[in-house]
C-alpha cells in the first residue's frame, strides 16, 4: 500500500480496539481455531459482499469472521438483514442467502431491526463509504472487497512485519 504522509495519518486514525466492538450484533463465522479476527460490514443486497464470502472462503482456516449486517443499500436490505438475524441459526441463514439467494423464512421483530440500525450507525460512525468494509483484528481497515487469498496475504504481512499475532 503506497500512501503519502497525509494519507498514512488518516489511514492509521481509523484503527479500532476490536475488544470494544459490539460483536453480539454480528454473525460469527468460525473457521478453524479462530486465531485471527476479521470484522466485515456487509449489506445482504451487495453483490461484492456476497462475492467476498463466496470467493474461496472454504480454503481459509483459523479466522473468526464477525459479520455486521447493515442496510446501507436501502429499506429492502434492512428487512433482509433483520430476517437473517431473526433466523434460528443466523449463520446458516446468511450462508443460504449468499450461496443460494434463499431468503430466510423468519419474521423479523423490533429487536432484529435495532441490531441492523446499530450496525448501520457504527458503519457510518467509522466513516465507511462502501461495503464490504473489512477490518483486521489489530484495527487495520477499512479495506474493500478482496479475495480470500488477498485477505490471507494481508494477515500474513501484518504478522510478519509486526508483532501482532496475538492481537489478530
Amino acid at each position: 500500500l503506497y500512501l503519502n504522509e497525509t494519507q498514512r495519518e488518516v489511514f492509521y486514525m481509523k484503527k479500532f480496539d476490536f475488544d470494544a466492538w459490539p460483536t453480539d450484533d454480528s454473525i460469527k463465522i468460525k473457521l478453524g481455531a479462530g486465531q485471527y479476527k476479521v470484522a466485515v460490514f456487509v449489506d445482504p443486497n451487495c453483490p461484492w459482499c456476497k462475492r467476498f464470502f463466496e470467493e474461496d472462503i472454504d480454503k481459509l482456516t483459523d479466522i473468526d469472521f464477525y459479520v455486521f449486517l447493515t442496510s446501507v443499500l436501502g429499506e429492502e436490505s434492512e428487512e433482509l438483514s433483520a430476517a437473517i438475524y431473526a433466523s434460528k441459526n443466523p449463520h446458516e441463514a446468511w450462508k443460504n442467502w449468499i450461496m443460494n439467494e434463499e431468503k430466510p423464512k423468519a419474521v423479523a421483530g423490533e429487536a432484529q431491526r435495532e441490531i441492523v440500525d446499530r450496525n448501520t450507525k457504527l458503519f457510518d460512525e467509522l466513516k465507511n463509504e462502501t461495503v464490504p468494509a473489512v477490518y483486521l483484528g489489530n484495527g487495520d481497515g477499512p479495506f474493500g472487497f478482496m479475495t480470500a487469498l488477498e485477505l490471507v496475504s494481508k494477515i500474513e504481512h501484518l504478522c510478519k512485519n509486526s508483532n501482532l499475532v496475538s492481537h489478530l
